[in-house]
């Protein structure tokens, strides 16, 4: 079992916290509770935790002074904060000492209490929501309506899954194809905007470490689609900063750096040797962190560029395909067909029929 402890100066809440959990249903038992956090700290010189839920704002020692004193003295405890929403920026800096989520006191009553500490659980033991469910797999499932239901939940846990990893993954940040593509599953994701955002918070304070750049969620961010296009807004701003800048020495920045300077030059003659000498890289340095931070090969995230800029060309001019391959980089026509199609699984023809009249979101 997972031993809980509860730390919060609300009596009320406290009580209220443990009563209406079903900590049993996911491997849990609350083995005690403190009023602030060295109260916390004397009870867990004398008893096991394995997890600790922790208000920030409490007197005596807060939750944020707890949690950095943990950190040291109890390497393996492993915590949840509380909080008001409006806590954004104590919530962030949480997240960089590893707590696992966060519950947000204002939305606790509309949560769902078994998918908090279903998503807590899974965090604690690594398994996976098919293996947490207990249930068999989709194909071995009797085609009854509760299964059914089962395996849609099955499947939109493991969807969410795949786009939280993808998320913090950060190839989103170089490539446009794929920040295109994750903001819209991401929008259309049946998720919660609490666990959206704890995500996101996840994700800004990786940034701001790798950039060097403040990354905070913007309190105006309501819903999981403001949210998403907070994240447009906020990418649109570091690179803005990155184009700014003149320091070479962060290695994320400079691989920014490297994409601005391909997107302005994918219609020309564009070699690797080009962009590492741009960015004050040699080239093989260049082409490791390339391709460890954008996810792509430099060939490779080249000709997505040329094919991106093409699909603009297509939609938004009556100019022959010819003409679009020499304006994005290529002079053999027939060439760039067969990269169009590789891309798009479309021929430059087919795609110009389907998406004219259309909008395509390229920004």
């Amino acid at each position: 079992m997972i031993r809980v402890l509860i730390v919060d100066d609300d009596k009320l809440a406290r009580k209220g916290f443990i009563s209406i959990m079903p900590w049993s249903n996911h491997g849990m038992v609350v083995v005690g509770e403190a009023a602030n956090g060295a109260k916390a700290l004397e009870f867990m010189e004398q008893h096991e935790v394995d997890l600790m839920f922790v208000d920030l704002s409490m007197p005596v020692m807060s939750g944020m002074e707890l949690l950095q004193v943990t950190r040291q003295r109890f390497p393996g405890l492993r915590s949840v904060i509380l909080s008001f929403h409006e806590e954004f920026e104590n919530v962030q800096t949480a997240y960089r000492m590893g707590v696992l989520d966060y519950i947000s006191k204002v939305r606790l009553e509309s949560e769902d209490d078994e998918q908090v500490l279903k998503r807590i659980q899974q965090q604690m033991t690594g398994v996976t929501a098919q293996e947490a469910s207990g249930q068999p797999s989709a194909a071995s499932q009797p085609a009854s309506s509760p299964a059914a239901e089962q395996t849609s939940r099955t499947q939109e846990e493991e969807g969410w899954s795949g786009l939280e990893q993808e998320w913090r993954a950060n190839y989103w940040l170089y490539n446009e194809s794929v920040f295109q593509r994750l903001c819209k599953q991401t929008a259309q994701a049946k998720v919660s905007f609490r666990r959206l955002e704890g995500l996101f918070m996840r994700v800004l304070s990786q940034l701001e470490t790798d950039l060097g750049l403040p990354a905070e969620l913007g309190a105006d961010a309501a819903d999981v689609r403001s949210a998403v296009e907070w994240m447009r807004d906020f990418r649109k701003r570091v690179y803005a900063q990155v184009a700014a800048t003149t320091d070479f020495t962060n290695t994320t920045t400079s691989i920014l750096k490297a994409v601005l300077f391909i997107r302005e030059q994918a219609s020309g003659t564009l070699h690797a040797e080009d962009v590492a000498d741009h960015v004050h890289m040699s080239r093989s340095y260049f082409s490791q962190c390339f391709k460890k931070l954008s996810g792509s090969t430099f060939n490779d995230y080249l000709k997505q560029e040329r094919i991106r800029s093409a699909e603009r060309l297509l939609c938004e001019t009556n100019q022959s395909i010819a003409w679009v391959a020499h304006a994005v980089g290529y002079n053999d026509s027939k060439y760039f067909s067969q990269l169009f199609y590789e891309q798009t699984r479309l021929l430059p023809s087919e795609f110009r029929a389907q998406f004219v009249g259309g909008k395509i979101d390229y920004n």
